[in-house]
């Protein structure tokens, strides 16, 4: 789910930042402000287009504390329920697909504004965007000139994750772990080049849309196709990407211990209970 960061759909993935964050609280109430100062970061906004996103994005934060916020809390509480004793790739399957309905759900409530937002965007600030793409693809570029680096940087952030999930781990769950890790990564193509690669093609196809003056419409029905309709079973290898994943999942939790996934399960009352404080500040 994330999942989920392309600049140009900045106005769509906020909500994810938000929702899932320590901070979230913080972050609802003032979230408006947040989204006005990143867009204006791409897009160098004028003073009527801050004041009206900010606007915008108060109801729909508000909509996402009052709506989703308890759905997730209940999503939640069934993956503890169900999660003890280990997953199945039904029980994955089934999870992917309710996620994917929370991401519509709130892509659909945001589709509108944002559409009424682009539309709106000058030749000038399109510019802007573009200029801000390059920068950004430069600076993924740059962990392109160092694989072994890389490779150590997301071992690292893997296991922190891990950590933090399921504690400590054993020497032989480590050296089998690492093992699946480097099975994963070595000697296949890099996969930031590849994402670099789709993202530079995505990037190409929002500007082109933007500079060919669509009207509201017309970009609503574009977004529509290219942001919620992205997992689409038309597209085989994102649908190939996300079983994989998915395989990767159930190998590592075939090395858990029970005590392992109660440490998870105790992670997840955290998340609910901040979801509880949200919720309950509405």
């Amino acid at each position: 789910m994330s999942r989920l960061k392309n600049i140009y759909f900045l106005f769509f993935v906020l909500l994810y930042f938000i929702a899932g964050c320590n901070t979230g609280k913080i972050l609802y109430d003032f979230g408006d402000e947040v989204a006005s100062w990143q867009l204006d970061n791409y897009f160098d906004l004028t003073t009527q287009q801050e004041e009206w996103i900010e606007e915008r994005m108060r109801l729909h934060l508000e909509w996402h504390r009052k709506e989703e916020l308890p759905r997730y809390r209940n999503f939640l509480i069934e993956v503890q329920n169900r999660a003890g004793d280990g997953l199945t790739m039904s029980e994955l399957d089934e999870g992917y697909a309710r996620l994917d309905q929370k991401r519509v759900r709130t892509l659909e409530r945001l589709l509108p504004d944002t559409a009424s937002f682009l539309a709106g965007v000058s030749p000038e600030q399109i510019n802007t965007l573009e200029k801000k793409m390059i920068e950004e693809n430069q600076e993924m570029e740059e962990d392109l000139e160092s694989p072994e680096k890389l490779f150590r940087k997301r071992r690292e952030r893997f296991w922190e994750q891990m950590e933090d999930w399921f504690g400590d781990f054993s020497k032989d769950q480590q050296d089998k772990i690492n093992r699946l890790h480097t099975e994963w990564f070595s000697g296949s193509s890099n996969p930031l080049a590849a994402r670099i690669e789709r993202r530079r093609k995505s990037q190409l196809q929002f500007l082109a849309q933007l500079r060919s003056s669509p009207d509201k419409a017309e970009l609503e029905n574009w977004l529509r196709r290219s942001v919620i309709n992205w997992a689409g079973e038309t597209d085989s290898a994102k649908q190939a990407r996300i079983l994989r994943n998915k395989k990767r999942i159930l190998q590592v939790d075939k090395l858990l211990t029970p005590e392992q996934r109660m440490h998870a399960v105790r992670e997840l009352d955290e998340w609910i209970e901040i979801l509880d404080r949200i919720i309950m500040d509405n």
